[in-house]
């Protein structure tokens, strides 16, 4: 997500469901826990991620960008947890 910030000079926070869609993924792929706590653990790592991305980004933690957070963090513990 910054990566895509700096290249294309322009912020877009809802690359932060990207985020979790591989956090979820990668997770899944990894796998070594039981489906609730495998879940969880992408889940905080999205969150995480997501929130120093944002950070970086902006400067700030913007609270309108919540909205991104939440669906990256939803996403990324239903595919793991799946």
């Amino acid at each position: 997500m910054y990566a895509f910030y700096e290249w294309a000079g322009f912020r877009f926070p809802l690359l932060g469901v990207g985020i979790g869609v591989l956090t979820g993924y990668g997770a899944k792929l990894l796998s070594k826990g039981t489906e609730n706590t495998l879940g969880v653990i992408a889940g905080v790592i999205a969150l995480v991620t997501v929130v120093g991305t944002l950070y970086l980004m902006y400067g700030e933690f913007p609270i309108v960008s919540i909205i991104s957070v939440i669906v990256s963090v939803s996403v990324a513990y239903r595919i793991a947890s799946g």
